[in-house]
């Protein structure tokens, strides 16, 4: 990538981070090493990781309730990432464990999704400005009901 390119891109992460801080009020930090966009967690928002297989099925239970927030897939999509509202100790039951639930540990980062033509991030369900994020408990349940039904 020459030097042009990385400024560039560069510009358009810097304008995605003041998009979700602006709109979003969201504390996200731009990660130049790597080129992406990161937010802390633990402190304002948790995270909850899962298979995909899972994901879908949370997610789609999670709209019909009209409780669906921002979801996150990594590279390739075999993962989902859940923002959720703070939770003040989260514990996770141990059936959710074995089925690959993790949550992303307080202190930790989730990568944002930068809409950036190199970013292969890319959001499932996109944050919308004004809607609270879902709290952990409801992301939770429909966990365990989606784990239950495989």
């Amino acid at each position: 990538m020459n030097v042009t390119s990385q400024l560039d891109s560069l510009r358009e992460l810097s304008d995605a981070k003041s998009w979700y801080e602006e709109t979003l009020g969201w504390r996200v930090s731009l990660d130049v090493g790597n080129q992406r966009l990161v937010m802390p967690v633990g402190r304002d928002v948790d995270a909850i990781t899962m298979p995909a297989r899972i994901g879908v099925v949370v997610l789609a239970q999670l709209r019909i309730a009209l409780l669906a927030g921002p979801v996150a897939t990594v590279p390739g999509g075999r993962w989902y990432t859940f923002l959720t509202l703070h939770a003040a100790r989260p514990l996770l039951p141990a059936a959710l464990r074995s089925a690959r639930v993790q949550l992303v540990p307080r202190g930790g980062q989730v990568v944002i999704p930068s809409g950036c033509e190199n970013d292969a991030w890319r959001w499932v369900e996109m944050p919308r400005p004004y809607c609270v994020l879902p709290s952990w408990s409801a992301v939770i349940v429909a966990t365990k009901l989606a784990v239950a039904s495989e």
